[in-house]
C-alpha cells in the first residue's frame, strides 16, 4: 500500500479527490492533505509519502515551488499536477521537475486513473529494484564478513569493500563468539540455519560494532569490536542472558564458544580460529554455559609439559593402523604421568579427554562412521583406575581402526586408490594420472571416489598431505620449503594456503605453538 498526500487551496477539490475513486483498489491510501504549499511542505519534509497530488496556483507557495523543495528533500517521491491553467510554461516546468502528469481541471477521471496506475507500476518497479539491490548488497556483505573472519581476503580488498558497504573497523580489540544448536549435526544445515535465523539478534544493535556472520556449516559467528579488552566481560554477560532467553523459547540448547580477544580488526580471524579450536570441548562440558578459549589456554599454560603428553603422535599411529603402537605409547604416557611429581588425577583425565577430542575431530575430517562421541567421554569420568582408562581408550582405538581399515561398501579399486594415496602422496598426483594407473575414466573414478569416500579426491589428498606436514612440523627441524616439498607441494605459498585452510593457523604458528608447550615444561 502506497501513501498519497493531497494539496489544493480549494477544500471541495480535496473532498472530491477523496471520493472520486476507491483508492484501495489501486494499492493506495490517502494519509493527509494541506490547503497550500507551505502547509504541505511543513508536513511532508518530516513525513514523506509516495505520491503527492497538488494544485499549481496556491497562496504562500505554489505547487511547482513545493515540488522543487521536496525533490531535494525526498528524491523518491512522485508528483501529479492539477491545474486550471493550460499554460505551456507551467507544463514545461512540470516536465522539467519530472512530474508524472499535468492534468487540467475539471479532471478527466479515466486519465487520472491511468496516471495513478502507471505511477504505481513505476513505484513497484523501483521497490523491486531496491529490494534486489539490497539483497545483492546483503550477499556481498555476508561474503566479505565471512572471508574476513576466516582470513581469506586481502587487506586492500577488505577495506575497499568495507568502505562501499559502510563497515567501519574502529575498535582496538575484536572478539569472536560461535553459536550453534546443541543438536548440531542431527539437522540438515539448511534446517539448522532456519532455526538460528528465528532467534532474536536485535540485541546486537546495542553494541557500537557487532557483526553477525552466517556460517555455511550451520552456525553463526558473532564478531564484537571492543574499546578495551576488559569489555569482554560485558559481551559474555549479555551472551549468557540472551542464551537463556532463546533456549526457553526454542526448547533447544545453544552452544556458545568464545575465542580470544585480539588487537585490531586484522586479527579478528585469530579469535575466530581459536573459538573453532576449542569447540570440541562442548563434548565434555555439557553443563557449562559457554566454552572460553582463554580459560582453556590459561589452564594448559599453568600445567608443566611433563603432565601434558603429546597427542599428535597418536594420530599417526591411528593412520598406520597400529593397535600395538597405540597400546605401547599409551602405557608409557600413563606410567610417566603416574610417576611425575606434582601430577594430579585431573591431569590423567585431561590427557585422555584431549586425546579423544583429537581422535573425534580426526574421524570427522576423514568422515569415518563412529559411535556417539558422548559415550566416549562419559566413560572417562565413570572409571576410577588408570588400567580401566587405558582399556577404554584402546577399545576406542580398535573401533576407529576397524572402521578406518574396512570401510563399508568400498569397492576394491577405491581401496587401491586410497592405499596408493597413502604411499605416494609426496608425488605429483591427479585424478587423471590415477585413472591411467587403474585404467579408468577420470570422470568415473572421481564420481566413484566421492560416492564411496564422501570426499573429493583433491580434498582427500590435501588432508593426507597436511596430516603429514603436521607431523614433520612437530617432529623435525625442517624448514617450511623442505616440508612443502616432502609432502608433495612444490609451491611453498600454496602449502601455506592449504595448511591454513585445513588447520586454521599457519605452519609457522603451528610449530611455535608446540614448541611453546614444550618450553613451558
Amino acid at each position: 500500500m502506497y501513501n498519497v498526500f493531497l494539496v489544493d487551496d480549494e477544500p471541495f477539490i480535496i473532498e472530491g479527490l477523496e471520493a472520486i475513486l476507491e483508492w484501495n483498489d489501486y494499492g493506495l491510501q490517502i494519509v493527509g492533505h494541506a490547503n497550500n504549499g507551505e502547509e504541505a511542505w511543513n508536513y511532508l519534509k518530516d513525513h514523506p509519502c509516495d505520491i503527492v497530488v497538488s494544485d499549481i496556483m496556491m497562496p504562500k507557495m505554489t505547487g511547482l515551488q513545493l515540488i522543487e523543495k521536496l525533490k531535494d528533500a525526498h528524491p523518491h517521491m512522485r508528483y501529479i499536477i492539477l491545474s486550471g491553467y493550460n499554460e505551456f510554461s507551467y507544463v514545461r516546468e512540470g516536465i522539467k521537475l519530472g512530474v508524472e502528469n499535468y492534468l487540467l481541471k475539471p479532471i478527466n477521471l479515466e486519465e487520472f486513473k491511468t496516471t495513478l496506475e502507471t505511477t504505481v507500476q513505476k513505484l513497484d518497479q523501483t521497490k523491486a529494484r531496491q529490494q534486489a539491490e539490497l539483497h545483492n548488497r546483503d550477499i556481498l556483505r555476508d561474503n566479505i564478513l565471512y572471508r574476513w573472519v576466516r582470513d581469506q581476503i586481502h587487506t586492500e580488498e577488505l577495506l575497499q569493500r568495507a568502505d562501499l558497504l559502510g563497515i567501519d573497523f574502529v575498535h582496538p580489540y575484536y572478539l569472536t563468539a560461535l553459536i550453534r544448536l546443541e543438536r548440531h549435526g542431527k539437522l540438515a544445515q539448511d534446517d539448522q540455519m532456519n532455526v538460528l535465523d528465528e532467534l532474536n539478534w536485535s540485541w546486537l544493535d546495542a553494541f557500537e560494532e557487532a557483526y553477525c556472520v552466517r556460517e555455511w556449516d550451520g552456525e553463526v559467528a558473532l564478531v564484537f569490536g571492543l574499546s578495551a579488552a576488559e569489555e569482554k566481560e560485558q559481551v559474555v554477560s549479555r551472551l549468557s542472558q540472551w542464551k537463556l532467553e532463546e533456549e526457553s523459547k526454542l526448547g533447544e540448547q545453544l552452544q556458545i564458544t568464545i575465542g580470544s580477544t585480539e588487537p585490531g580488526y586484522l586479527n579478528a580471524s585469530k579469535s575466530y580460529m581459536h573459538a573453532k579450536q576449542v569447540q570440541p570441548y562442548h563434548l565434555v562440558s555439557m553443563d557449562e554455559p559457554w566454552i572460553d578459549y582463554e580459560e582453556i589456554n590459561q589452564y594448559h599454560s599453568s600445567r608443566p609439559a611433563s603432565v601434558r603428553p603429546e597427542v599428535e603422535p597418536y594420530l599417526k599411529l591411528l593412520v598406520d593402523r597400529s593397535k600395538d603402537g597405540i597400546s605401547e605409547r599409551l602405557s608409557e604416557d600413563l606410567e610417566r604421568l603416574r610417576e611425575t611429581e606434582g601430577a594430579e588425577p585431573q591431569d590423567v583425565r585431561n590427557f585422555i579427554v584431549e586425546l579423544l577430542i583429537h581422535w573425534s575431530e580426526f574421524m570427522k575430517d576423514e568422515e569415518i562412521k563412529q559411535v556417539e562421541d558422548q559415550n566416549w567421554f562419559d566413560a572417562v569420568y565413570r572409571v576410577h583406575s588408570i588400567e580401566m582408562l587405558k582399556e577404554h581408550v584402546l577399545r576406542i582405538a580398535a573401533d576407529i581402526i576397524d572402521h578406518y581399515d574396512e570401510p563399508e561398501q568400498r569397492s576394491p579399486v577405491v581401496k587401491q586408490v586410497l592405499t596408493h594415496i597413502e604411499q605416494n602422496y609426496r608425488e605429483e598426483m591427479s585424478l587423471k594420472t590415477l585413472a591411467q594407473v587403474f585404467h579408468m575414466s577420470p570422470v568415473y573414478l572421481g564420481q566413484l571416489f566421492q560416492k564411496e569416500v564422501q570426499s573429493t579426491f583433491s580434498d582427500y589428498l590435501n588432508k593426507t598431505r597436511i596430516r603429514a606436514a603436521k607431523q614433520l612440523l612437530v617432529e623435525t627441524p625442517y624448514r617450511m620449503n623442505e616440508i612443502s616439498e616432502q609432502i608433495g607441494y612444490w609451491d611453498k605459498s600454496y602449502f601455506y594456503k592449504q595448511f591454513k585452510k585445513y588447520v586454521g593457523i599457519s605452519p609457522k604458528e603451528y610449530r611455535e605453538l608446540h614448541q611453546k608447550q614444550l618450553s613451558e615444561g
